[in-house]
């Protein structure tokens, strides 16, 4: 597995640091209800169960082990969507949107 993201997912990361957060990380696979889905928190510790996928604004992306395995030969992408209901502990909810993850067939159906 390897993630990257949109510039609005960095855009977003670093307004996020811009209000004070740091030691920020953002992880795959821990949600509740959406368990594939980016969550970034502020000193935070992931668990031993995990390996570094990529970073998004320099921030360091970490996935389950079975998430990463199962996505192994994939590059997905960290994106945002706006005006997302504020129902989650993921930082950006703040701000209204939610973190997202994309894959490439999932990007070239919004190009399309």
């Amino acid at each position: 597995m390897k993630v990257e993201a949109s510039r609005e997912a960095e855009a977003i990361v670093h307004r996020v640091a811009s209000q004070g957060r740091d030691d920020l990380v953002m992880v795959l696979g821990t949600g509740c209800c959406d368990s594939t889905a980016p969550f970034l928190y502020d000193h935070y510790y992931p668990g031993p169960d995990v390996v570094l996928v990529g970073r998004v604004a320099g921030v360091p992306v970490f996935a389950q082990a079975w998430l990463a395995d199962l996505y192994r030969d994939e590059e997905l992408r960290v994106d945002v969507d706006q005006d997302a209901p504020s129902d989650s502990f993921s930082l950006e909810s703040a701000f209204d949107c939610r973190f997202t993850l994309r894959t490439h067939l999932d990007a070239g159906r919004e190009a399309g």
